[in-house]
């Protein structure tokens, strides 16, 4: 008796052993016929039966990573192809898409980190064959706005009428080391139209000039940590007394977080335009749903304390697309009450007393090669105007015009 039952129960220990293996071979072609079929879909319910069955193997994984790459699903790519990895730790394959994952997803700092921590003898011929970071990106662009019709308030206050506005500004980036990035900017900026104040009621032919400088040092030292130290510096000659320079600057730090989905950072700045003294703090969230730059929702704000004209604000909406491979938009508006500001780390600024109280703008942006873009931004500004008592720090007779404008940059991108 007692060796009929040994024998019963070795043959059902084997009869289990051959069914779980006849599962595993045909859940594994399955596994492969979908991957061929590039069918995602159906791959993840298969693998999703393997792993309930307890069965995790390194071409599964390359499978699933594959499909998800193509699909433009980054996260999940990363996520298999860190699994593959473990299975087979010489694997050369895994850490390429790894690292375009990671680049085309939007975190070129962190593609560069992770070519970094790989070994020389872990790396095939595609990232051996990439050089050290160096020089990045080299745009030029131009901007120009018109005002309507805009009559000034009779008193003999200080009071800017403009007519015209154009920007020409050009810059680039390069990376000093793998762990850091310069970003280098300059702007020349003009004004045109009347400006009326105590000395001159009647008004007088404004035509302004200003030069802008700006620089920032951005590093990485965790994969989707950001820090950076920025600076601008203007420079213009003193409209009511001729041949005096003026020189106005800003300064601040900055930190932000890269995630797949979610990405965010803030920056916090000083600066001593028109006379005065500024601080603020500027934030950002955006909102990746898919984890890559087909859609992304971004939503900001700067509050900012003036020394001598009190606290004023903007806030930010921004939604960008990809239309198709060759043609992305973004969109958005900008409300707020502030002037003498900065934005974007410093890296736009504004130290004129013209209030942008609501801006609506897009742009267009064409990719006709690999390494070159177009970005076409028309633009919708109402202003808020007012008469500046630039001795009581008061602001008095508000007149409301607008402003249609545009721009375009040629961007050309070496890394």
């Amino acid at each position: 008796m007692r060796i009929l039952l040994k024998i019963t129960s070795l043959l059902l220990v084997f009869s289990a052993k051959l069914s779980a293996q006849n599962d595993f071979k045909s859940l594994d072609e399955k596994t492969f016929d979908y991957y061929i079929r590039g069918d995602y879909k159906n791959l993840e319910k298969t693998t999703d039966t393997l792993l309930s069955l307890g069965i995790d193997y390194y071409y599964m994984r390359m499978r699933l990573g594959i499909l998800a790459y193509n699909n433009q699903r980054y996260p999940e790519a990363l996520n298999h192809f860190t699994r593959a990895l473990e299975f087979s730790s010489l694997d050369t394959i895994s850490r390429e898409y790894i690292y375009y994952s990671y680049l085309l997803s939007g975190r070129k700092a962190d593609a560069n980190l992770y070519l970094e921590s790989i070994p020389p003898g872990n790396k095939n011929s595609t990232l051996k064959s990439i050089g050290r970071p160096g020089f990045s990106d080299l745009y030029v662009g131009s901007s120009a706005s018109v005002y309507d019709a805009n009559l000034h308030n009779i008193n003999n206050l200080y009071y800017e009428a403009l007519n015209s506005s154009l920007s020409i500004n050009a810059g680039f980036e390069s990376y000093l080391l793998r762990r850091f990035k310069g970003t280098f900017a300059f702007t020349n900026y003009r004004k045109k139209g009347k400006v009326y104040s105590a000395s001159i009621p009647s008004g007088t032919n404004l035509d302004f000039s200003q030069y802008q400088v700006y620089a920032r040092l951005t590093g990485y030292v965790f994969h989707g940590w950001e820090f950076s130290g920025f600076g601008h510096v203007a420079f213009y000659k003193e409209f009511f007394t001729p041949g005096q320079k003026n020189t106005e600057y800003l300064g601040g730090i900055g930190l932000s977080k890269n995630g797949w989905k979610i990405r965010t950072g803030a920056n916090l700045s000083f600066s001593n335009f028109s006379y005065s003294n500024q601080i603020r703090v500027e934030g950002y969230l955006t909102w990746l749903p898919f984890g890559n730059l087909n859609l992304y929702i971004t939503s900001g704000g700067l509050y900012q304390n003036d020394k001598y004209w009190g606290g004023t604000y903007q806030i930010n909406q921004e939604i960008g697309f990809k239309i198709f491979k060759l043609l992305w938009m973004e969109t958005g508006i900008v409300k707020g009450n502030s002037f003498l500001y900065a934005r974007n780390q410093g890296y736009m600024m504004n130290n004129s007393f013209q209030i942008p109280a609501t801006t609506i703008y897009s742009n267009i942006i064409i990719l006709p090669g690999k390494q070159f873009s177009i970005t076409l931004t028309p633009f919708f500004t109402e202003y808020q105007d007012y008469s500046w008592d630039l001795n009581l720090f008061t602001r008095t007779g508000k007149l409301t015009h607008n402003s249609f404008g545009g721009a375009i940059k040629l961007t050309y991108k070496n890394k």
